[in-house]
């Protein structure tokens, strides 16, 4: 299995939603965390197999997720 970004942001998602199960006020609840987990490795999937050069699947990956984290600011910004 190749490392890649989207992996990398899955696992720290993991160990972040972990890290704050002992803590009442959780941010998320499960089926969200689920529901994130399954779109993200669908997407992984998805560019490992459009994707076959291993440099342009980091720099697509890297891509995907500055624009994910881009509209998510933007959206969360205009439903204040």
């Amino acid at each position: 299995m190749k490392l890649t970004p989207l992996n990398i942001v899955i696992a720290c998602f993991l160990t972040w939603t972990i890290s704050e199960w002992g803590n009442d006020q959780l941010i998320f609840s499960w089926w969200k965390v689920l529901l994130f987990l399954v779109v993200v490795s669908a997407v992984d999937l998805l560019f490992r197999s459009l994707v076959r050069n291993l440099k342009k699947l980091w720099l697509n990956e890297i891509a995907f997720i500055l624009i994910a984290g881009i509209l998510m600011i933007v959206l969360k910004n205009i439903w204040r």
